[in-house]
């Protein structure tokens, strides 16, 4: 991750103490900083920019590199004082590495619901590792995915999700999971667990903040 954003002086990467560190435990750095819900009631414009690095810091290592930093809740990162509003990414011990295909798989999804290409939907599925799809576990995950994609397709400046709260997310990912196992006891590959988890959480915080961008146009950027 810092090497990833050694070019962004926006996002800060905490230093990792080796010498200090087992296979179990990373020592950091110590970072001075703010939490999140002491930035609520700032002006909407700095709220906006403050979600935007936010969505970059989770989403662009994922897209470019693979990686993806899968506990996004609001005591994971810190808004710094610094000249120019930057922020610090803590905790790495929930890292997820992706596979090309899942990535594809991820992108694929996008372009399905976009164009409304069921094929495409079936085939990002078995690109994420869902197998033996019937039509009842198909619109399962279809309710998921088009909860999930909403803001990515469309292309309007508007905060992440519709709604005052993110309870809705949270609900829809869990009646998911829970539907899935009883659709023939199908269990969702880790990989759709941890992208659910990151996805949920980090949408939870940007409601919180009430950001605004458009969230469109950020995604094409980042999955060109």
């Amino acid at each position: 991750y810092d090497a990833f954003f050694k070019d962004n002086s926006s996002i800060h990467i905490p230093k990792a103490y080796e010498t200090l560190c087992t296979d179990r435990l990373l020592t950091l750095e110590w970072i001075d900083g703010e939490s999140i819900f002491t930035k609520l009631n700032e002006h909407q414009e700095y709220r906006d920019n403050l979600g935007k690095l936010l969505f970059q810091a989770w989403y662009e290592p994922f897209y470019k590199q693979g990686m993806i930093h899968a506990d996004p809740h609001p005591g994971n990162y810190l808004v710094l004082n610094s000249e120019h509003l930057s922020i610090a990414l803590l905790d790495f011990g929930c890292v997820r590495y992706f596979s090309h295909t899942f990535i594809d798989g991820v992108k694929n999804l996008y372009n399905a619901l976009r164009h409304n290409d069921q094929d495409l939907a079936v085939h990002a599925y078995t690109q994420w590792g869902f197998f033996n799809l019937n039509k009842e576990i198909i619109d399962i995950i279809n309710n998921w995915a088009k909860l999930l994609y909403d803001p990515l397709l469309d292309d309007r400046v508007r905060t992440i999700q519709q709604t005052s709260s993110g309870v809705m997310g949270w609900e829809m990912a869990q009646k998911v999971h829970n539907t899935l196992h009883k659709a023939g006891g199908i269990r969702p590959p880790q990989e759709f667990v941890f992208m659910d988890r990151a996805a949920v959480g980090i949408g939870s915080v940007l409601m919180r903040l009430n950001a605004k961008q458009n969230w469109h146009r950020l995604f094409e950027e980042m999955i060109q």
